[in-house]
């Protein structure tokens, strides 16, 4: 079977999911989050409240029965009510902590689970880019359909001791997030993103050619005949929606590879350049150094 480009894209990224734990909240209560890395999954099981993220104009009322995606990685505030300015922080509260459950005030009013997804190397922070900061889906939606039996087995496993309960646990994570992707793109397919970009038909064709055969010596001319475009309209048209030029992708998604055989393999780094596409190891040590920030022998050596 053919792998599709975000499947392929997220196995990459050595995509894993972590279950952080849970919010048992009661009272006036206000969260301070701090910054975390990859993408986290909320859901609501009880009550109601709001999610802020400072520097966004939107607001998120989050209910019992949604669930949030959030992408952009920076602090935010869970709260019962956006007016009330006194706020704890995660960290005071971390030590009393109970099977990864936080109570705030006594809890009992609201009750949320949050899975944290961890991606490596330097590519999802320029894929997810033009994505919002949250993707935000109401239980009452009619999208939310599809999610809802994962989202009650998720729910069930969390509060459960039953044996493989981890290995549910870190496997239902990984689908509840696809099925938040797609969700999110059925509704939003005009939206100008790297996500739209796989589902267009003629972009996708590109993109999936980069993908699998990235060893390959790519021209702008050969990938605009693929998405059966013009080749200035291929080139505006891709950096419109992915957010970057066509051949800018190529090398990043090149490094991303690179960066893992680095990590992973002994292979000597001129075999790492012909393995992603260069003919030469010093055009690869300057592409390397242009993408990552430091030569490959250097990224290499720092683990």
């Amino acid at each position: 079977m053919n792998i599709d480009a975000l499947s392929d894209a997220l196995l990459k990224m050595k995509l894993r999911t972590f279950v952080s734990g849970g919010l048992n909240a009661g009272g006036q209560w206000a969260l301070d989050c701090p910054a975390y890395a990859g993408l986290k999954l909320h859901v609501v099981l009880k009550g109601e409240g709001w999610l802020a993220i400072p520097g966004h104009p939107e607001k998120y009322h989050i209910k019992e029965g949604d669930c949030g995606l959030q992408i952009s990685g920076q602090p935010y505030v869970v709260t019962k009510d956006l007016a009330i300015q006194k706020r704890t922080r995660v960290e005071t509260i971390m030590a009393s902590a109970r099977n990864g459950i936080l109570t705030l005030n006594g809890g009992g009013d609201f009750y949320s689970i949050t899975a944290h997804f961890g991606l490596e190397g330097h590519l999802p922070k320029i894929l997810f880019a033009q994505l919002p900061p949250m993707i935000h889906i109401a239980g009452n939606a009619e999208p939310a359909a599809i999610l809802r039996w994962t989202l009650e087995l998720f729910s069930k496993e969390f509060h459960g001791n039953l044996e493989g309960r981890a290995l549910i646990l870190n496997h239902l994570g990984p689908v509840m997030l696809l099925q938040m992707l797609r969700v999110y793109l059925a509704a939003n397919r005009k939206d100008k993103n790297w996500l739209a970009a796989l589902s267009d038909p003629k972009l996708s064709k590109a993109i999936e050619a980069m993908h699998s055969g990235y060893q390959r010596s790519w021209s702008l001319e050969a990938l605009a005949r693929l998405a059966g475009m013009s080749r200035s309209g291929f080139a505006l048209n891709f950096k419109q929606q992915v957010g970057l030029a066509p051949m800018d992708y190529l090398m990043n998604w090149r490094m991303q590879r690179a960066a893992e055989l680095l990590r992973s393999t002994n292979q000597n780094i001129a075999a790492i350049a012909h393995e992603v596409g260069y003919e030469s190891e010093s055009a690869f040590s300057i592409a390397f150094k242009k993408t990552i920030g430091c030569r490959p022998g250097s990224y290499r050596k720092a683990g």
